[in-house]
């Protein structure tokens, strides 16, 4: 029986081969555009997935009461975990650990910068980083040992055996390969290819390292089975305040499950994050293939009068209902799975393209049964959904009836395509407002002032001899022809890691703590970062007593209600010499938060280089490179513009909102692939009515009105119930965003306007067609 369902299924497809091919087609993109997102999802949720020990690791992050909001963070004090590793039972495993940088090791002749980090040992005994050779736990209790991953090594030794080797790391430590890890996976949040002993870092760092008011590393738990998440923070909490005397602000633990998801916060509370992109693309993916199963069933209920016979018939015949209903679903069964052979070469073709746009790294394996279940299960879903309808309209007419040429469900089944292309444009309208938005959005925040001249100043990571020699070094920058202006700083600008959870002040009411981003610089900050100075000075040499004062920001300043002058106001045992206007840094879709600068004669990892813009800027960087060489002849010379450093923020958001675009057109033209077959099939329905019209004198335009209008009307319906729909949705998203675009009535209009054209530009080929047709032809057989 299944055999003869399908035999005569292929026979209704090779029969009406226009129809197939358009609706092959249609359900063809849309399987791909959903395989494509699911393929996009599942390497999304499956982030850190593959550590045993997820459920019971926490993060410990911060909270700050500012006017009346809480802010998260997620960096603390550096105590803090021996702290909670000593005193709090329910603590198994607590490590610190820094955020990756570049490291320079040394194997030879071989010369390598790695992304790296520095952590305690029990950074392996939570995380589940497989080792090929050796311990990394007992690695990271020695100041002398180092851990590599597979790829690290086979770059710096040439082969991933490479335990009890040694290498030399920043031109001071000389290390042995202690352990080697397998390369860690690309759906890790956590990615580096070396890890160094926090004890290395320690040494290093003791003016800070032991404050609790210094908030710069980050602080990992793993609490016993069984723990009682409630009770751990408040156990943990009151630890903190006691340590810090901190009144407003507080620590707890989130789980690290929830935290790539759902690791943005608003107001003290999860707030939006990755699952909101998620959320955005399993909408699009099932909008997508609803429009094809839409298409389907459109296309399927338009021909009802040339399969009505064929229904009489079959139950004239003895076919029961259930046998019709069966032969239909078997069509759309066999539709699908052509569709879906089409869609799987198409998802494959289209990886590459989705991996560059999207900074993935999507493979579609289909050597895997998962994949195969889920291929098979949403071609499975789609045939139901598409042929459902069709099967039961189809079926459901009297034999006596059509055998007489009366089909009775065909003004039923004309309302019904018209709600279904209504739907369709409702989604394609919500899609392209969607994307204007989202576009402005970005582009708003990209084309955001900064608050300081990022064009032509150079970041160049200070490493080795320029940390101890840095005020020779920026004296012989100063020296070369095309630098303008020369100072260095703790941080690039773009990004400051520092903060302390308290700062005292004259008038400070009790309890009036808050975040303080902190950063150290040298002489010459603000006239070589284009800073712009509200009052007050610069660090200068000038003054001798400059090591005693600071420079803050205009959201320092209001935060703690200062009023005019500002210079001259004590923090702490610091005096406010000068006043910047706010300026951009870590989030650039935030508010900048209060910032203070203190100067600093060593220890600043960045040298900050402007330079003239002119065409010998390219001899003033060989003339850089070749100054820093002398300096420090040991280190590669690396640089990067502060300015391309900062774009480096919007790649993410960039990335996704252009697959969220492609996956958007691809929804417009799956929509206007449907309407180009109905206005076809319409057209030939209408052949000898056209031709009744020409006869009588209508001209051509009068001709293709009358058949543009029937699908204008359904587009003029989808715009008015999906602006709102769109606006609605998107002012809920922008709310997310501090730095953001308002709605305008434009945005609405331009997508209206999109979506006529697109249908006028889809049926009008079909007008055009009948309007210019012979109506002696039409009318030949009357």
């Amino acid at each position: 029986m299944l055999r003869n369902y399908l035999k005569t299924a292929w026979r209704g497809i090779l029969k009406n081969r226009m129809a197939s091919v358009i609706n092959v087609c249609g359900l063809a993109l849309g399987l791909a555009t959903a395989v494509i997102i699911l393929l996009w999802l599942r390497d999304l949720v499956s982030y850190d997935n593959f550590h045993t020990n997820k459920d019971n690791i926490y993060k410990i992050m911060t909270m700050h009461k500012e006017h009346g909001e809480l802010y998260s963070g997620d960096v603390v004090p550096g105590q803090l975990a021996g702290v909670l590793r000593a005193e709090v039972p329910e603590v198994q495993y607590a490590t610190r650990e820094t955020f990756a940088d570049n490291h320079l090791l040394q194997s030879g002749d071989k010369t390598f910068y790695e992304q790296g980090l520095y952590a305690d040992p029990d950074y392996f005994k939570m995380l589940t980083f497989p080792a090929l050779e050796g311990n990394p736990a007992e690695a990271m209790k020695d100041a002398g040992s180092i851990v590599l991953t597979e790829q690290a090594a086979m770059r710096l030794f040439g082969t991933p055996h490479a335990i009890g080797k040694t290498l030399v790391h920043n031109q001071q430590h000389q290390l042995k390969v202690a352990a080697i890890l397998k390369n860690i996976p690309a759906n890790s949040s956590r990615q580096f290819d070396v890890v160094l002993p926090f004890v290395i870092f320690e040494q290093d760092n003791k003016n800070w390292l032991y404050k609790w008011d210094d908030n710069r590393l980050m602080t990992w738990v793993q609490t016993k089975p069984g723990t009682d998440n409630a009770a751990f923070n408040n156990k943990i909490n009151k630890i903190f305040i006691q340590k810090t005397a901190d009144t407003t602000g507080s620590i707890f633990a989130y789980p690290f499950t929830r935290l790539w998801l759902h690791g943005d916060f608003r107001n003290g509370k999860p707030s939006g994050g990755r699952i909101t992109v998620v959320q955005l693309m399993s909408a699009i993916g099932l909008f997508v293939l609803l429009i094809a199963c839409i298409n389907f069933m459109n296309l399927s209920t338009a021909r009802s009068e040339r399969r009505s016979r064929e229904v009489g018939v079959r139950k004239v015949l003895g076919a029961a209902r259930k046998q019709v209903i069966f032969q239909f679903l078997s069509e759309a069964l066999l539709m699908t799975l052509l569709a879906l052979a089409l869609s799987i070469l198409l998802a494959w073709m289209s990886i590459p393209f989705i991996n560059k746009i999207a900074g993935k790294q999507l493979v579609f394996n289909l050597g895997d049964i998962q994949t195969w279940l889920l291929l098979l299960g949403i071609a499975l879903f789609t045939a139901v959904v598409a042929g459902s309808y069709p099967a039961f309209f189809l079926s459901s007419f009297k034999p006596v009836l059509v055998l007489k040429g009366l089909t009775g469900g065909a003004k039923g089944s004309g309302r019904l395509r018209k709600v279904l292309v209504t739907f369709q444009f409702v989604i394609s309208i919500f899609l392209i407002i969607s994307t204007i938005v989202l576009y402005k959005q970005v582009a708003y925040s990209e084309a955001r002032p900064i608050g300081y001249n990022q064009q032509n100043l150079l970041v160049i990571p200070a490493r080795g001899n320029m940390l101890s020699r840095a005020e020779l070094l920026q004296n012989a920058l100063s020296q070369i022809s095309g630098v303008t202006q020369v100072s260095s700083g703790s941080d690039n600008l773009v990004n400051f890691n520092g903060a302390v959870s308290s700062i005292e002040w004259a008038g400070k009411k009790p309890g009036d703590d808050f975040s303080v981003s902190v950063t150290s610089v040298s002489y010459n900050w603000i006239n070589t970062t284009g800073l712009t100075l509200i009052e007050g000075r610069d660090f200068s040499k000038a003054y001798g007593s400059d090591t005693a004062n600071c420079i803050i920001n205009e959201a320092l300043a209001k935060r703690m209600g200062l009023s005019k002058p500002y210079v001259g106001v004590k923090i702490g045992t610091q005096t406010v010499i000068g006043v910047v206007k706010d300026f951009l840094y870590n989030n650039p879709f935030n508010a900048p938060r209060p910032m203070m600068a203190s100067l600093s004669k060593a220890g600043l990892s960045n040298i900050l280089v402007r330079i003239q813009n002119d065409e010998h800027w390219q001899t003033t960087l060989n003339k850089i490179e070749h100054t820093v060489k002398n300096i420090e002849p040991a280190f590669p010379f690396f640089f990067y513009f502060a300015d391309a450093e900062f774009q480096k923020r919007f790649t993410g958001i960039r990335s996704t909102g252009q697959f969220a675009n492609a996956m958007g057109c691809m929804a417009i033209l799956i929509s206007c692939l449907g309407l180009f077959g109905l206005s076809a099939f319409i057209a030939e329905r209408r052949t000898k009515e056209i031709g009744i019209r020409k006869v009588l004198g209508a001209g051509s335009v009068r001709v293709w009105y009358t058949l543009s209008r029937e699908f204008l009307q359904p587009v003029l319906i989808a715009f008015l119930i999906a602006a709102p729909l769109a606006g609605l949705a998107m002012e809920q998203l922008l709310r997310m965003v501090e730095y953001r675009i308002f709605l305008q009535w434009w945005m609405f209009a331009l997508a209206g306007v999109i979506a006529v054209v697109i249908a006028l530009a889809t049926v009008s080929y079909q007008g055009i067609k009948a309007a210019l047709s012979n109506p002696v032809k039409a009318l030949r057989t009357e």
